[in-house]
């Protein structure tokens, strides 16, 4: 499958340009920059060449964030040795589904992931307002999250809008990580989805590289920029950031 070229003005690549630093910039702190991105790409380039655009961007966003919170140490390399090749082959597997049906169960799927969101969104708020003592090592069970990693990730080659919500859940909810770990865990799990996808929508041709290259520059320095102010500002203002993305991607797709 080769995309077709698209006529793309200077200000359309502009306006996505600017959508694509400020999801990188949200998507490093709590995940779910797809969610500003994908959306708008959908519209304009249509469910073929979309997501090849957003995969790339992607990459290059969670590249930086990656390298920003293992250069604070917040990346839980040992958490990373199993996690990250099953979510890999699980994109892998979601992105040569999608490429098969395109977008076909994006009517299926929305609504439940809508409340999903809404649910995340939920959780996130109680955590902050009740300032329950962070997981421990006792509470983790890595069995049942390497499987959720890996449904994760073929979610993430088939939709993908939403993987870094559900992968900072994963990663707090079963491999008992604080929020700062998961979040600097969850950007190098996804980064490894993003690459798998990628790999595949190159080698069936469908990148558009004219649009993918701008977007790909400004959602790198969005996503430095985003993981350094985690960073900085802790653990109440992810969990702050979360659950206004959450909600806001719950409203979105109940709505549209």
């Amino acid at each position: 499958m080769t995309v077709d070229p698209v006529s793309i003005s200077a200000g359309t690549t502009a306006l996505l340009t600017g959508i694509a630093g400020l999801a990188g910039f949200v998507d490093a702190i709590a995940g779910g920059g797809g969610l500003i991105q994908f959306p708008p790409l959908l519209a304009i380039l249509g469910p073929a060449a979309a997501p090849g655009v957003n995969k790339v961007s992607s990459v290059c966003g969670t590249s930086a964030a990656v390298a920003r919170y293992a250069r604070g140490g917040h990346v839980r390399w040992d958490r990373l040795a199993l996690a990250l090749p099953i979510a890999c082959a699980g994109s892998m597997a979601g992105t040569l589904g999608y490429l098969e049906v395109l977008a076909r169960a994006k009517d299926v799927v929305e609504p439940v992931f809508a409340l999903c969101f809404l649910a995340l969104a939920i959780h996130q708020i109680v955590r902050v307002v009740r300032r329950r003592p962070e997981p421990t090592e006792a509470s983790s069970r890595r069995g049942l999250g390497l499987a959720i990693v890996g449904g994760i990730g073929v979610y993430d080659g088939f939709i993908g809008p939403g993987t870094g919500l559900f992968l900072f859940w994963a990663f707090t909810t079963f491999f008992a990580l604080p929020a700062l770990e998961a979040t600097g865990t969850t950007k190098a799990v996804n980064w490894a989805t993003n690459v798998g996808a990628l790999a595949v929508f190159v080698s069936k041709g469908a990148i558009l590289w004219s649009l993918a290259l701008p977007m790909a520059a400004a959602n790198l320095v969005g996503g430095y920029l985003g993981a350094h102010t985690a960073i900085r500002r802790g653990v109440g203002f992810i969990r702050v950031t979360t659950a206004i993305v959450c909600a806001g991607a719950s409203i979105y797709l109940l709505v549209r």
